[in-house]
């Protein structure tokens, strides 16, 4: 009950605060957004392996002990199937800092200690759901997104850790210019 909550508070500020990150017939053509934007992080983690040159300073995607989860621009609702991603999301535990590779450009967020509230359940399988929100600073960026430089994310996420260890993410993430710190 509480996730459809959680949920439907997600899809109702999607709604109040999606950009556009793409325009006309040209799909892959990514337009600087205005202010904020959404993504959806999807999908099961994965190890990151070999990743490309950002033009980040930090962090050292390249380790070998990051994860990374596909994103997807919300324009029409929640993706399907069939819809392409537009970056990847980066994350390794503990560390505090995410990267997000938006293809037209990159951004490296740290989180706010003491900001987090999050709530744990069975997920009925041996596994757990973590659902909650979390705020980031934006602490560098690359490309058209150079000016969300001092800005902030806001994330209303919901985890599920499976009995067998996989990470399956559903997170919507506020992207803003705006610096949000609570």
């Amino acid at each position: 009950m509480k996730n459809n909550k959680l949920t439907g508070v997600a899809l109702m500020a999607l709604l109040l605060f999606s950009t556009p990150l793409t325009q006309g017939a040209d799909k892959q053509k990514a337009v600087p957004p205005s202010n904020e934007f959404v993504v959806l992080l999807e999908g099961t983690f994965r190890p990151a392996g070999v990743v490309r040159d950002l033009g980040l300073m930090m962090p050292n995607l390249n380790n070998g002990r990051y994860l990374t989860v596909p994103m997807y621009h919300v324009e029409s609702g929640v993706p399907g199937p069939t819809d392409e991603p537009v970056g990847d999301f980066y994350v390794l535990g503990g560390e505090m800092l995410f990267v997000y590779d938006l293809i037209k450009g990159a951004m490296t967020a740290m989180m706010i200690e003491g900001t987090s509230v999050t709530q744990t359940t069975s997920d009925g399988a041996g596994g757990i759901i973590i659902s909650g929100t979390y705020e980031l600073d934006i602490l560098e960026a690359t490309g058209i997104y150079q000016s969300f430089v001092g800005g902030h994310i806001h994330m209303v996420d919901v985890l599920q850790i499976t009995s067998t260890g996989l990470l399956v993410e559903h997170c919507f993430c506020f992207i803003s210019r705006e610096h949000g710190r609570p």
